[in-house]
């Protein structure tokens, strides 16, 4: 098989813009087949040029992936029938933009041999330009296709070019092809831009009687059925950065606006010294409404990432690191951590590795040789840097081996609390329970610093019915017996509960 094949483009519609290479090659061929025969173009190819279409293949099939790999699988078939010159397969627009059959096609004709040759045409996207006004270099525009928006709608799954849209540019969404389509790019953009962002209706761009032009706000993108078909697209113009609301783009920029010359003399002020404790803060208010008031996570998580774009734009002012850093270093740690993910076998293949045991490999590749603690911070809560020192250490297989054995190690423990009469060793007694409490959590698999923070809300909630009761009654607890203060106890608690 050593046929070639020549994939041309049409052009938009405007036979006045099909390209000189395109007309010379229609002359020199017999037969050309064409993508679809509905094309303003076709009625002004040569007369003594015999055309064939595809069209057919649309009615027989149910997806646009099963016409372009029956359109693939003819023209290859076509390609290694004896013969004298290529196989002429002509498409609208540019071959290479927005053409999966060509995609398909080139792919599928290298892996059979086959010699292929593209006759470039001018795209959708030169009228688009015109129409629109834009310099596409000079505006930084960015085009997507509709069905990568609406297949892809939700922002907590990964899009093919990434979560985030680029707001901050002028979009260009093409192939809006139908009603349906348009919904799932509404649905799709309005997670980033304001409900009224204007959008364009681009139909028709470059053919001759069927341009059109429809501004409406974004709420009304699928709307307007009888804008949406195979030649339309939709334009975005830019959100300015301050505006773009819900980007990181625009949280990057608030920053380092108050950190700038006219910015907030307080944010100007700070240093990475001075920010360490509204860093805790923002950490234990997370916490706070993780455990009470979960509607309110959005917020402190929102002035917990602020501490990390503030320590980031210090740290970028001084030249020496920047947030870029922060998200390579997180990412590089991830992806390296998770060889049974990112690696050449699938989560299904094995289970989650050793982490501290590749934490001992990155650090030897490093050539740091210091202790798998070292990583434990010593400011950490106390209960929390046990369970940390004892999980590390239980990776690297110092651990009890049976939970019985913690127990036992825990009621010795109690004992010498019991015997103990000097004060400096009654601490350190008490500590070694703590520590033995903390294992037994750890073996578990229950955080000992959450179950801890869990009954010290609980005791509070009930504590506070406990002092309702006392003040209803007027009682005084310290005149009343232990009998009368636990059935007060009793009865908050089935208040709290």
């Amino acid at each position: 098989m050593n046929r070639k094949i020549v994939i041309v483009g049409l052009g938009p519609g405007d036979p006045d813009q099909l390209t000189v290479g395109a007309m010379r090659l229609f002359d020199q061929v017999d037969v050309v087949y064409l993508r679809t025969a509905k094309h303003p173009t076709v009625p002004y190819l040569p007369k003594n040029t015999r055309l064939e279409n595809f069209d057919d293949i649309y009615d027989q099939c149910d997806t646009f992936a099963e016409v372009y790999g029956t359109i693939v699988a003819r023209l290859l078939e076509l390609a290694g029938q004896p013969g004298s010159g290529p196989v002429v397969y002509a498409v609208p627009g540019h071959p290479l933009v927005g053409e999966s059959s060509v995609l398909r096609l080139l792919e599928a004709a290298e892996k059979a041999g086959i010699v292929t040759e593209v006759v470039s045409g001018l795209s959708f996207l030169e009228p688009v330009f015109v129409t629109t006004g834009v310099d596409p270099l000079a505006a930084g525009m960015v085009v997507l296709d509709a069905t990568e928006l609406a297949e892809h709608g939700e922002m907590s799954l990964p899009r093919p070019h990434g979560l985030e849209l680029p707001v901050t540019r002028p979009l260009l969404i093409g192939q809006v092809y139908n009603q349906r389509l348009a919904s799932g790019v509404k649905l799709a953009l309005m997670e980033s831009y304001p409900d009224n962002h204007p959008v364009t209706l681009l139909r028709g761009a470059g053919i001759p009687g069927e341009e059109g032009k429809l501004v409406i706000p974004l709420y009304e993108l699928d709307r307007h059925p009888e804008w949406t078909d195979h030649l339309t697209c939709a334009y975005l113009p830019a959100l300015p950065v301050f505006e773009a609301l819900g980007t990181f783009n625009n949280a990057h920029y608030v920053v380092a606006r108050l950190r700038g010359p006219e910015g907030c003399n307080w944010d100007k002020a700070q240093t990475h010294a001075s920010l360490k404790r509204h860093l805790l803060e923002e950490a234990y208010e997370v916490i706070h409404a993780l455990d009470e008031e979960p509607d309110k996570l959005p917020e402190e998580l929102g002035d917990l990432l602020l501490q990390i774009l503030l320590h980031a734009q210090i740290a970028a002012e001084e030249g020496e690191w920047s947030i870029n850093d922060v998200f390579r270093e997180m990412s590089e740690k991830l992806i390296r951590r998770h060889p049974h993910i990112f690696g050449p076998k699938t989560a299904g293949d094995a289970e989650r590795p050793n982490w501290e045991q590749l934490k001992l490999q990155e650090k030897a590749a490093k050539g740091d040789h210091s202790s798998v603690l070292a990583g434990v911070p010593r400011d950490m809560p106390a209960l929390q840097q046990a369970q940390a020192l004892q999980r590390k250490a239980s990776d690297l297989g110092f651990k009890w081996r049976t939970f019985e054995e913690v127990i036992e190690k825990l009621v010795e423990e109690v004992e010498e609390v019991r015997r103990t009469t000097n004060q400096e060793e009654l601490v350190e007694e008490i500590g070694d329970v703590l520590a033995v409490l903390a294992s037994a959590a750890q073996g578990l698999k229950v955080d000992a610093e959450e179950a801890l923070r869990l009954a010290n809300l609980k005791f509070r909630r009930r504590f506070e019915q406990w002092e309702l009761i006392v003040k209803e009654r007027g009682l005084d607890p310290q005149n009343m017996d232990l009998a009368q203060l636990q059935a007060i106890w009793t009865e908050a608690r089935k208040r709290a509960d």
